[in-house]
C-alpha cells in the first residue's frame, strides 16, 4: 500500500464514518488477528458533529514487496543524523583545567542514542538529541555519578563510626610550625542517610578531648557554596594508629589545584585566575563574617571541578589543631587574603607551593605581556605589595567589570541546567508508558494460552507500538522520529480522543481509535498481568 493509496484510505474514512468511536465489543467483532475485516467503519451507528481527526499516519510496514519498492533517488546517509544536528557545548571558553578534568566528549558509551549509518531522516525531523539534555553537561553528570559509586580496592578498613566502603582519593602535605603532615582524603558512605562524604584523616598521631573535638561545631553553621560543609569530626584507631578524621562534603570528580594544574604544568588563561579570586573571595566572605578563618588555604587545599566550581577544603582543620595559638582572628582573616596571592603566584609559576605561614613572606612579580594592568595590580594588592591591609571589598573593586562576567558565566550554566531539567521532567512519565506496552505484548511463553493470546486489547497495543517505534519510509528504511514517539507517548499517556490509524503488519486490516481506548487497554491489560488470582499455564 503506497502513500497516496493510504490518503485516499483516510478520506473514504472520514466521508463514511465521521463519527467512529469503537468500543470493546466492536473491536472483538472486527477481525483484528490479522485478516481482512469486512467494512469495520459501516457498523457504526451513533452519530456526532464532532468532526473525525485522524493523526498523521505513518504505518508501519514490515513486510514488503520488492516488486512494490521504488529505487530512491536520494543516496545513503543524505540525511545522517550527528554533525550538524548535535549541540553547541554551552561552555565555549573551556579553560585548560577544565578540558583536562572534563570526561571525553567522543569517548563512546552505553547511553548515547545513535540513529543507523544511513538512516532516513528527513530535515524536519527531530534528532534523538533535542529531547535530550545537553551532551557535554550528561557525560560530566555521568562522570559524577560514576565516581560516587565506584569504590577503589585498598588497604583501608570497611567501616570505620558511620561510614563504610572506604575508597581512598589523593593524599596532600600541609606544613605548620613544627613541621609537614599528610592528608589522607577517602571517600566513604554514611550509614545514617545513604550520602557519599569526604574524610580527611590526619595520618600523624593525634589525641584530642572531647572539647577539642567540639571546636568544629562552630563551621557546621557556615554556609557557602563555594567551601566543603563540615559535618562532624573524630578519633579513631581503626587505621592502626590515633588519627583524627574530619567529615566534610564529597564533590565528585574534584581535586586540588596543585594535582590538577600545578603539577601537570597547565598554562592557565587570565579569565580562569579572575574567576578563581572571585569565587575564592566569597568563600572567604562567608567564613570571616561568621568570625571564623581557613588558615590552611593553600593551592593543596582548595579544589576544583570539572566545571571550573572551586571549594575550599579541611575548614576546621586548624581549629582542631589549634594552629592559631600566637595569631588573633584578624591576622588569620588577613593571612587568608594574602593565601590568595600566594595561590596565583603558585599557578602562573612564581612561586613554591607551600602551606606555610605567609606572614612576612616577600611580594613576587609577574610579567606584563602575559597579564593585564588590572591584573597585575590586583595580584600586587593580594601580595601586600600596595597597602598592607587586604579587604575583600577593595577585591571586588579591583576586579571591577569581571564581577560580571562571572555572574553571567553562573547564569549561563543555571539557564543551561533549568532547560536539562525540564527536558527530563516528564521523562519518568513516558517510560512507565513504554514499561507496561512491553511487559503485555509480544510474551512468547504465554503464546499458548487462549486467555492470554494476541487478541482483542493485547493486539491493539501491539498495532500501536509498531505505529509508534517501528515506522518505515517509502522504500523501506526505518525511521527514527524521535518528535513522533515523544509525542504519541504524550498523547496517549493524557488519554487524548483524537484519533489515530493503525495497519495490521500484513497491511490487510486497519482499526481508528483514539488515544483514550489505547490507554485503557494497556492499563486493564497490565493489571491482569500483575493480579495475584491470575493463574498461568
Amino acid at each position: 500500500m503506497t502513500t497516496e493509496s493510504m490518503a485516499a484510505s483516510q478520506a473514504k474514512l472520514k466521508a463514511s464514518s465521521p463519527a467512529f468511536k469503537p468500543s470493546t465489543s466492536k473491536l472483538k467483532q472486527m477481525n483484528i488477528s490479522g485478516t481482512p475485516s469486512a467494512n469495520p467503519g459501516s457498523s457504526s451507528s451513533n452519530s456526532s458533529s464532532k468532526p473525525l481527526k485522524i493523526a498523521p499516519a505513518f504505518t508501519p510496514r514490515r513486510l514488503l514487496q520488492k516488486q512494490d519498492e521504488k529505487p530512491n533517488s536520494k543516496k545513503d546517509g543524505t540525511w545522517r543524523a550527528g554533525g550538524n544536528s548535535s549541540k553547541p557545548v554551552a561552555n565555549s571558553e573551556a579553560t585548560p583545567a577544565t578540558a583536562m578534568a572534563r570526561p571525553d566528549k567522543n569517548a563512546e558509551d552505553d547511553h548515547f542514542l545513535k540513529h543507523p549509518q544511513a538512516s532516513s531522516q528527513m530535515p524536519y525531523m527531530k534528532p534523538a538529541g533535542y529531547f535530550a539534555i545537553d551532551e557535554a553537561l550528561r557525560r560530566v553528570l555521568a562522570g559524577e555519578m560514576q565516581s560516587e559509586n565506584s569504590v577503589v580496592e585498598s588497604d583501608l578498613p570497611f567501616q570505620i563510626h558511620n561510614y563504610y566502603s572506604l575508597s581512598p582519593i589523593e593524599t596532600v602535605e600541609l606544613y605548620d610550625a613544627s613541621g609537614s603532615f599528610g592528608i589522607q582524603a577517602i571517600k566513604a558512605q554514611s550509614i545514617v542517610d545513604g550520602r557519599h562524604y569526604c574524610l580527611h584523616r590526619i595520618t600523624r598521631a593525634f589525641s584530642a578531648s572531647q572539647v577539642v573535638l567540639n571546636a568544629i561545631d562552630k563551621w557546621k553553621a557556615v554556609q557557602s557554596p563555594g567551601i566543603a560543609q563540615v559535618h562532624e569530626a573524630f578519633t579513631t584507631r581503626a587505621f592502626g594508629d590515633s588519627s583524627l578524621v574530619i567529615v566534610h562534603d564529597y564533590k565528585p570528580l574534584a581535586s586540588s589545584l596543585k594535582t590538577n594544574i600545578i603539577d601537570n604544568g597547565v598554562a592557565v588563561p587570565e579569565a580562569f585566575l579572575w574567576s578563581l579570586v572571585l569565587q575564592l573571595a566569597s568563600a572567604l566572605r562567608a567564613v570571616h563574617s561568621a568570625g571564623l578563618a581557613v588558615q590552611l588555604l593553600s593551592a593543596s587545599t582548595v579544589a576544583i571541578s570539572p566545571t571550573n566550581r572551586v571549594y575550599i577544603n579541611l575548614c576546621g582543620l586548624a581549629d582542631v589543631l589549634a594552629l592559631s595559638t600566637g595569631f588573633s582572628v584578624n591576622s588569620a582573616q588577613q593571612g587568608d587574603l594574602l593565601a590568595i596571592g600566594h595561590i596565583l603566584g603558585t599557578i602562573v609559576g612564581t612561586s613554591h607551593d607551600s602551606s606555610a605561614s605567609l606572614q612576612g613572606q616577600t611580594p613576587v612579580h609577574i610579567s606584563a605581556a602575559s597579564f593585564s594592568a588590572e591584573f597585575r595590580e590586583l595580584f600586587n594588592y593580594l601580595n601586600g605589595r600596595l597597602t598592607p591591609v587586604i579587604a575583600i571589598d577593595d577585591i571586588l573593586r579591583l576586579a571591577g567589570s569581571r564581577v560580571f562576567a562571572e555572574l553571567d558565566a553562573v547564569r549561563r550554566d543555571a539557564d543551561l541546567m533549568h532547560n536539562s531539567l525540564r527536558l527530563e521532567m516528564t521523562n519518568g512519565r513516558l517510560v512507565r508508558l513504554m514499561c507496561k506496552m512491553n511487559f503485555v505484548t509480544e510474551r512468547a511463553e504465554n503464546d499458548m494460552d487462549p486467555e492470554w493470546s494476541e487478541t482483542g486489547d493485547r493486539y491493539l497495543i501491539k498495532l500501536f507500538r509498531d505505529y509508534v517505534f517501528h515506522l518505515v519510509n517509502e522504500s523501506g528504511k526505518p525511521v527514527a522520529d524521535m518528535a513522533h514517539v515523544v509525542g504519541n507517548l504524550n498523547k496517549l499517556d493524557a488519554g487524548s480522543d483524537e484519533k489515530v490509524m493503525l495497519m495490521s503488519r500484513d497491511e490487510k486490516s486497519c482499526l481508528v481509535v483514539s488515544y483514550r481506548e489505547i490507554k485503557r487497554c494497556i492499563e486493564d491489560a497490565y493489571k491482569e498481568l500483575v493480579a495475584p488470582s491470575k493463574s498461568w499455564r
